[in-house]
C-alpha cells in the first residue's frame, strides 16, 4: 500500500471538532526557504512536523556523506516514525523548495491519540507504511550504483507529481547531490536513459517514456 493511498482520508478527518481545535491551538506554521534545514539529524524530538506544502528531502548523514532516501510532498508527516519510539531524529529534513511546515506540540498530539482510538489506528498504520518504505529505500540505495539511484529518484518524483511528465525541482548540481553521486555520473545516467528510450530530457523537463524499464533500472542498477 502506498502512502498516498492512506492519505486519501486526511488525518484530521479522524478527529472530533474539539480535538481539531486542540491541535490547531498547539500548532505554529513556519516557512522554510529552499535549502534550509527543517530537522537536523540528532536533534531531540519535541514536536510533530507536518509538511503542508512544498517538497522536502529526507537524508541520512554519515560523516561527510549525505544519502537522500526519500522525497516527500504536501500533507505528509515528517519523521513520524521517530516521534514516539526515539528521543532524537535519526535523519535530516531539508526543503527542496519553499515549504510550509506545521509544527505541532507533541504532548497535545499524544493526548489526542490516547483519547481517539480510530485516530490512533490511523497513525499506527501510517507509521508502519512509512517505516517499511523508508527501510526498503535505505537498503536499496545502499546497494545501488548511480543509474539505479537516479532511476529511483525519478520514480519518486513521478509519484509526487502524479505524472510521468514533470519539471525537475532541482538544477543539475542539486539533483546530483540528491542522488548522491557526482554531477558527471548523474548526467551520464540521464543521457544513457534518454538514448535507450526510457526517458526524454529537455532542460528541467522530464518525461518517462518507459516506466517499466525505469523500474527495472531502479531495482537492479
Amino acid at each position: 500500500m502506498r502512502i498516498r493511498e492512506i492519505n486519501k482520508k486526511q488525518w484530521f478527518d479522524f478527529l472530533t471538532d474539539k480535538q481539531q481545535e486542540q491541535i490547531r491551538a498547539s500548532t505554529s506554521e513556519v516557512v522554510f526557504r529552499k535549502g534550509e534545514t527543517i530537522i537536523k539529524q540528532g536533534t531531540a524530538v519535541t514536536h510533530i512536523y507536518l509538511l503542508s506544502s512544498g517538497l522536502v528531502k529526507l537524508a541520512s548523514e554519515d560523516g561527510n556523506r549525505m544519502t537522500v532516501f526519500k522525497i516527500i510532498s504536501d500533507n505528509t508527516f515528517i519523521g513520524l516514525m521517530c516521534s514516539f519510539a526515539r528521543k532524537n531524529f535519526d535523519f535530516s529534513a531539508l526543503a527542496v523548495n519553499t515549504s510550509v511546515v506545521r509544527i505541532i506540540d507533541r504532548e497535545v498530539f499524544e493526548q489526542v491519540i490516547r483519547e481517539n482510538g480510530d485516530f490512533a489506528m490511523h497513525i499506527i498504520e501510517l507509521m508502519s507504511v512509512l517505516t517499511v518504505k523508508i527501510v526498503s529505500d535505505l537498503i536499496g540505495l545502499s546497494h545501488k550504483q548511480a543509474n539505479g539511484a537516479t532511476a529511483t529518484i525519478l520514480l519518486d518524483l513521478a509519484e509526487i507529481f502524479n505524472s510521468h511528465s514533470f519539471r525537475m525541482p532541482f538544477n543539475r548540481d542539486e539533483f546530483a547531490d540528491t542522488v548522491g553521486f557526482s554531477k558527471e555520473s548523474v548526467i551520464g545516467c540521464l543521457t544513457a536513459m534518454q538514448k535507450d528510450g526510457i526517458i526524454t530530457v529537455s532542460g528541467k523537463n522530464i518525461e518517462i517514456l518507459d516506466p517499466g524499464r525505469l523500474l527495472l533500472v531502479s531495482r537492479h542498477g
